[in-house]
């Protein structure tokens, strides 16, 4: 067999049966056994990471000619570089003569590449520039005529600053994929005349829990049940020290409007306006955004959180600080997360210290949020070997207040969702669940 899914005999129509999309009767419900079944794992792997784009990197990570990053794309490695003319490249980590990853560590700079095992070498363009002890080596004719370099990827594109990758070449073009999700990118690159930056450092953990929980884990429902310690927190420090770290006043958030929207292709986002936007980095920064927007568009920027899934592997946070969330699958219950902080270039070193304390407060492993948050998805992971219980309850939640289409302001953005919903349903955690019942279920 060629392939693992050679072995598989799960058919398309079963698995668009596993997910109950019925608009009618504003109907939404998923089998569990898509988080518990190793043979689904396996098709996901094929049919959803290795066929379509996923997010590798950020600009900012590789600055100079010769930089490199590690990724992942389901679960080939990938490295990612920028050569000398500063053209982006990305390859599979993988040495052409016996397999071996060309580097382990997470990112750096060099211009070549040498194997660890038997020093082969390769440039940032993934060219093999030299055959360890070629002229010794009594190689026939056909492996001179073969090709030594790197395995290229199928497609590399680059949006303001992100850059995706496809390990097969027949993709659509990378914005017709990104659809009205490129609005809430550019709210983002467009904070700083100088676009953003990936700061240094990061966090990096392995939940036991399956990788589409994380795409579900942004919601507003969640959050007063989960992170009861961060409220209390937050209300003691409202009454303490004025020098007190601030974050999002959750006590009042609640009654604010909000919204979720399926921008199509999987990419959901959510938002909702804060009463202490002033306490936030980019506050700092309010007259600079008036003046280049208007006073509404800034007012948007700063006092409004926001949730963006660039379906399937990363979430684009506006919270508590700015944060990238990347999802690597490792098997059906094991997940490895990295968790950046993100912000604007050139913002002032007060703000920027602000930014970083409000990242480790909420979103560092020792954080209010993140141990919150991974707790109760590797409870649900243990939950689901109950398999007497076939169907989540767990997708309903605003089905009857849906718009199909955009919302007033969504209008107000220039959006065009399949779907909207109030900030506190559910409706948020279908977006990328329509989209696994598409690719999933494609005929085989």
């Amino acid at each position: 067999m060629d392939r693992v899914t050679d072995a598989i005999s799960i058919e398309a129509a079963e698995l668009r049966d596993l997910i109950v999309d019925d608009k009618q009767e504003q109907r939404f419900d998923v089998s569990r056994r898509i988080f518990q079944d190793p043979e689904i794992f396996e098709l996901e792997i094929e049919r959803i990471f290795e066929t379509n784009w996923v997010y590798l990197a950020h600009e900012s990570q590789l600055p100079n000619e010769h930089d490199y990053f590690s990724t992942q794309i389901g679960r080939q490695p990938v490295v990612v570089t920028r050569a000398a003319d500063g053209k982006i490249n990305a390859f599979i980590n993988a040495c052409s003569h016996r397999g071996s990853q060309l580097t382990m560590t997470k990112r750096g700079n060099k211009p070549t590449f040498m194997c660890p095992y038997h020093g082969w070498v390769y440039d940032s363009e993934g060219t093999c520039i030299d055959v360890n002890d070629h002229a010794n080596g009594h190689y026939p004719e056909y492996f001179d005529n073969t090709n030594h370099n790197l395995r290229k990827l199928g497609q590399v594109g680059v949006y303001r600053g992100f850059i995706f990758g496809s390990i097969v070449e027949d993709v659509e073009p990378l914005e017709t994929w990104l659809g009205d999700a490129s609005v809430f990118i550019d709210m983002f690159v467009d904070k700083s005349p100088d676009g953003l930056e990936v700061l240094k450092g990061g966090v990096h953990y392995t939940t036991t829990s399956n990788w589409k929980l994380q795409l579900e884990n942004p919601d507003g429902y969640h959050f007063f049940p989960v992170h009861t310690g961060y409220i209390a927190l937050a209300a003691r420090r409202d009454d303490g020290p004025k020098e007190a770290l601030k974050t999002i006043d959750v006590s009042q958030m609640k009654d604010l409007p909000g919204a979720v929207y399926d921008l199509g292709h999987g990419h959901g986002t959510a938002w909702a306006w804060m009463p202490n936007g002033e306490d936030r980095p980019l506050a700092q920064s309010r007259e600079y955004l008036e003046q280049k927007f208007d006073k509404e568009k800034a007012d948007w920027l700063i006092d409004c959180v926001r949730f963006q899934l660039l379906f399937p592997n990363l979430w684009l946070m506006d919270q508590s600080s700015t944060t990238l969330r990347v999802m690597h699958p490792v098997a059906v219950d094991k997940t490895r997360v990295e968790v950046y902080c993100i912000a604007p270039k050139g913002e002032p070193a007060e703000a920027r210290a602000l930014r970083l304390r409000q990242f480790e407060d909420f979103l560092g492993p020792a954080g209010l949020a993140t141990p919150d948050d991974q707790v109760v998805m590797e409870s649900c992971q243990r939950g689901f070997q109950g398999k007497a219980v076939q169907w989540q309850q767990g997708y309903a939640r605003g089905n009857a207040a849906v718009i199909d289409g955009p919302d007033e302001e969504a209008r107000k953005m220039g959006l065009d969702p399949a779907v909207s919903g109030r900030g506190d349903s559910e409706v948020g955690a279908q977006a990328p669940l329509r989209r696994w019942r598409e690719l999933m279920g494609q005929i085989d």
